[in-house]
């Protein structure tokens, strides 16, 4: 073995006595350190899990007080009940340690019991009033002493839990210091110990490594001489590397012209193949066009016999023609004449389309003729007490000033005056004037009542289907719900929602009229006489070039199996006399005619929205009988 093996050797067992020293020091002798060192952080931990459990004691309470339902009362005071006893103990282990936490008791310091005192005091506050939490009742009357109970231990509890929290992170900063006191706790006496075997293994280091480091310097140094062997050997690699690269750069550049005569070469054989391709193709066609042209000339001389046969058939043919034009104008006559009868029956189609709209409006308008008449006869009675009213306060009135035309034929003033006093006192002058004003009130509420009815009865009951007018669709629904005001009366709430910026449109007013009579009665027949709550909800909104009507019931909406055939002539869910099945038959063809479009959606038990499409200006479609299908959602 060689000396400076020996020393490297001496100087490795030597590193290694002093690591053990140390290790021996710090792992045995600083046990008691290291052990209060890693119980602190435990410590530490619990007393941060102090303030987060008081959070949630204060969150729990919260929840108890805004609970609505018995059941989330239960929820929080349940949650509170589970965080309570975790919450005790860690209070405990704080101040007197817990075995099960692995906790010892802290040191009793001046200032740690100072701390105490203060987490004390506020955790008594925050335990009584959770306490009492815990024997609250839920109550939904305020004034319940279970709820001013809860209010209270809610309203300290807010007010405790920040001090608390401050009181625990002062806890929590008192055992990070000594707990860090404890981390750098190294005396002078160990620095001056460590420094030694430090500044020991240094000076013994320049020993042993003195014969490395020489050995070292030789073996760079030969190393350096290969590495110029080396550089001057790279260098000639290059050169040869150059020129062996100019050498391929020509081979490529002689294969590369190479290749191109040989692809002229293959181009000029295929070009050479092609033509005599092309020739063979035009001699075959020229022997093809040669045996064509002598079958053509015998063909020509077999023709000439079958061309006279042809001549001869033609004539034949020519009187078959004319017998034929003959009878297909005798054909054409008739379709004509045909044709002026299918006129006149859709004209007389249309005519009875539109009585039968008219006699569907007529059958509406029947079966509310009772509701109408009640309508009328309300504000008629109206006007019918108040004219008798009316009269007598009149005849009244005359006594009085046919005693003041006395003056005028010379009697006494005073005693005309003395007469007029008594005739007031006697008629109550002063309670005619007050009551005369409101019976005027109470006849012309009749009057304009009455006006609105025939109003609507006149616009409702119109026979200009035929004729495009403007008109204005709010005032038309108007006039219908007046009509109908017997059947929505104290059972059914009537919401409108119209925009009041509409303009009038160009419609058939009367047919209009009809869709909103269908829809509504429709609507009010669909709600319950038992459903307090019944809603006929309307929406109107006019958009850029068409206006958009939204009729709405809380009904008992339409059955899924039969959405598809509510559109269908005569179909009825209706007991028989009440309804014809044409009502929404007709509707369907009137929105159709204005070149609008109708939809609904339904839900049974939830009620039915009809949305009506019109164009502001009527456009009238042509309408195909296998065609007509709503859109039904």
């Amino acid at each position: 073995m060689l000396k400076k093996d020996l020393y490297a050797i001496a100087y490795v067992l030597t590193a290694l006595i002093v690591a053990g020293s140390v290790a021996y020091y710090v792992f045995v002798l600083q046990k008691d350190v290291i052990d209060n060192f890693n119980e602190d952080p435990a410590i530490v931990q619990v007393a941060a899990r102090q303030s987060t459990l008081g959070q949630q004691i204060v969150k729990a309470a919260i929840g108890m007080g805004y609970s609505k339902t018995e059941r989330n009362f239960s929820i929080f005071q349940t949650e509170l009940g589970r965080i309570l006893p975790e919450w005790r103990k860690g209070h405990e282990a704080l101040l007197s340690g817990s075995s099960e936490m692995g906790i010892s008791a802290p040191s009793q310091t001046s200032a740690y019991l100072t701390l105490q005192e203060n987490l004390k005091f506020f955790y008594n506050e925050m335990n009584i009033n959770a306490t009492n939490l815990m024997d609250v009742v839920y109550t939904n009357n305020d004034t319940d002493i279970n709820a001013l109970a809860l209010r209270s231990s809610i309203e300290t509890l807010i007010n405790t839990i920040r001090k608390y929290q401050i009181a625990t992170d002062d806890i929590t900063d008192y055992f990070v210091e000594e707990a860090q006191s404890y981390k750098s706790g190294y005396s002078l006496v160990e620095k001056i110990v460590f420094g030694f075997f430090v500044g020991f293994l240094i000076l013994q280091g320049l020993f042993v490594f003195r014969p490395l480091v020489k050995l070292a310097s030789d073996n760079y140094l030969s190393a350096n001489k290969a590495y110029v062997k080396v550089k001057k050997s790279e260098e000639q690699l290059k050169i040869n590397f150059q020129k062996q690269k100019l050498i391929n750069k020509k081979l490529y550049q002689s294969r590369k012209e190479l290749e191109e005569k040989n692809t002229k070469l293959q181009e000029s054989e295929a070009k050479l193949l092609r033509s005599s391709e092309e020739q063979i193709r035009i001699n075959e066609k020229l022997i093809s066009a040669q045996d064509e042209l002598n079958l053509a000339y015998k063909k020509l001389q077999d023709s000439e016999e079958e061309i006279r046969e042809l001549a001869d058939k033609q004539l034949q043919d020519n009187e078959k023609l004319f017998l034929a034009e003959k009878k297909l104008k005798e054909t054409l006559k008739k379709e004509q004449e045909s044709k002026e009868e299918l006129n006149n029956a859709l004209q007389s189609l249309k005519s009875a389309q539109s009585q039968l709209v008219h006699s569907e409006k007529m059958a509406s308008l029947g079966q509310l003729t009772a509701g109408i008449a009640h309508e009328i006869n309300n504000p008629i009675n109206f006007i019918s007490s108040g004219m008798v009213s009316i009269k007598m306060s009149i005849e009244s009135l005359r006594e009085i000033a046919e005693e003041y035309s006395r003056l005028d034929e010379g009697a006494d003033p005073a005693e005309v005056i003395e007469n007029v006093k008594e005739l007031k006192e006697e008629h109550e002058y002063e309670e005619i004037l007050e009551e005369l004003d409101e019976l005027i009130k109470d006849v012309n509420y009749g009057v304009t009542r009455t006006i609105e009815i025939v109003k609507g009865l006149r616009v409702f009951s119109r026979l200009d289907e035929e004729e495009v007018k403007s008109a204005n669709v709010n005032e038309n629904i108007d006039a219908t719900l007046t009509l109908l005001r017997n059947k929505t009366k104290n059972r059914i709430k009537v919401s409108k929602y119209y925009d009041e910026n509409m303009n009038d449109i160009e419609c058939f007013p009367g047919q209009l009229n009809q869709v909103f009579m269908n829809i509504l009665n429709n609507g009010i027949q669909a709600i319950p006489e038992d459903n307090k709550e019944g809603e006929l909800t309307i929406y109107t909104e006019e958009l850029e070039d068409e206006v958009v009507i939204r009729l709405k019931d809380n009904g008992v909406g339409i059955p899924e199996k039969i959405k598809n055939r509510i559109w269908e002539p005569f179909f009825t869910t209706k007991a028989v006399g009440v309804g014809t099945g044409l009502g929404m038959s007709i509707t369907y063809g009137i929105i159709e005619k204005h070149g609008g479009k109708i939809e609904f959606t339904s839900e049974e038990n939830q009620g039915t929205e009809f949305v009506i499409t019109l164009p502001k200006k009527v456009t009238r479609v042509k309408q195909s009988q296998d065609s007509k299908v709503a859109e039904s959602k």
